[in-house]
């Protein structure tokens, strides 16, 4: 096939799209995903079969591999540099898996056999290759998952020595987003990951990096950093209560400054079990402080303080000069004598 080019840093680099037998290559060891995986294992047991069954231990992989067989094949190309792929190792280990399925089947092994895949030019350094794949992944079409995203974000600014600023500038993101990023990756590596029970990381029960978007959720949060850089062991509690799945969801993340923040809540998230604190921590917060957590009375705060803080005389004067600001206070008080009969409310 016609060979295409991208410039890269101010050199025009060539890659070819084409079919390449899944036989000839190999897995990338230091793929974020894998290169976990082999980290805490010893070099010699460390192997490409090794690799492929840690990769399908995967939920991530498995579900992958029921996309693949309903699709009939991959949208996206996998990235290839010297046989090795540096992108796109599980789509390979999918195909593989796919192949031996369908080994006795002359058609579908066939369409298993040959995986579409990019193959780019053999002097390409890793300075281009990271830049290379976050220009496709992150200012592309193809969308990585947050945890690759930003492992690759971390790469460049800790092995090839650039700054947040020239990264930012490069994908169009704020300074401030990727430093978020690269302290939630270093929390999960470190605090989380490496401190994780095996059986929960290679058992395939969980794919643990999907947990990466509870720690970007956290660094978002100032409230939260300011706890941590005043108390550092907060930042192991947090860990621990990502562990044990009380945050059902990343989301659930924004709400912690609201519970932390209030006594009551605060103890009901500390004391109750890992799957009733978040819940049981909200219906307190909502019960005694419903303008923290709901969006409505947050308004009728908003509003109660906007009217206690509003100069009665100037407000006064100028609805005597202009009818049509008098006309909407008058409306808002039509609106809200209405709204009190409505849900059976006295005022005094």
């Amino acid at each position: 096939m016609a060979k295409e080019s991208i410039t890269v840093l101010g050199r025009e680099i060539t890659y070819e799209i084409k079919d390449v037998d899944i036989s000839s290559l190999e897995y990338d060891p230091e793929n974020p995903r894998i290169s976990r995986i082999v980290s805490r294992i010893p070099t010699n047991k460390v192997n490409q079969n090794f690799i492929e069954m840690e990769l399908l231990k995967l939920d991530s992989t498995k579900d992958l591999i029921v996309d693949l067989e309903a699709n009939k094949g991959v949208v996206d190309e996998i990235y290839v540099l010297k046989n090795k792929v540096i992108e796109g190792n599980r789509r390979l280990c999918a195909y593989r898996r796919l192949y031996k399925k369908y080994e006795k089947d002359p058609i579908d092994k066939k369409r298993w056999q040959m995986i579409k895949a990019r193959i780019l030019q053999n002097d390409v350094t890793d300075e281009e290759i990271s830049y290379i794949l976050v220009t496709f992944h992150i200012k592309g079409k193809t969308p990585w998952d947050a945890y690759e995203k930003a492992a690759y974000v971390h790469r460049m600014i800790k092995k090839l020595n650039r700054t947040s600023d020239e990264i930012g500038k490069h994908l169009g993101m704020h300074k401030n987003t990727i430093e978020a990023m690269l302290k939630a990756y270093e929390t999960m590596s470190v605090k989380y990951l490496r401190n994780s029970p095996e059986n929960s990381l290679d058992s395939g029960t969980k794919d643990e990096v999907k947990k990466f978007s509870y720690f970007d959720a956290f660094y978002r949060q100032k409230d939260l950093v300011k706890r941590v850089q005043e108390t550092p062991a907060f930042l192991d509690e947090f860990v621990d209560w990502v562990k044990e799945d009380r945050f059902k969801k990343a989301q659930n993340v924004r709400d912690l400054p609201k519970i932390l923040g209030n006594k009551k809540a605060s103890k009901a998230f500390y004391e109750n079990g890992p799957k009733e604190a978040f819940e049981e921590a909200m219906h307190i917060l909502y019960e005694h402080k419903p303008e923290r957590v709901d969006r409505f009375y947050k308004k009728i705060r908003e509003f109660r303080e906007l009217i206690s803080d509003a100069e009665a005389l100037k407000i006064k004067k100028e609805i005597e000069e202009n009818k049509n600001k008098k006309a909407e206070l008058q409306q808002c008080y039509k609106d809200l004598k209405r709204f009190c009969k409505e849900i059976g409310l006295d005022v005094y």
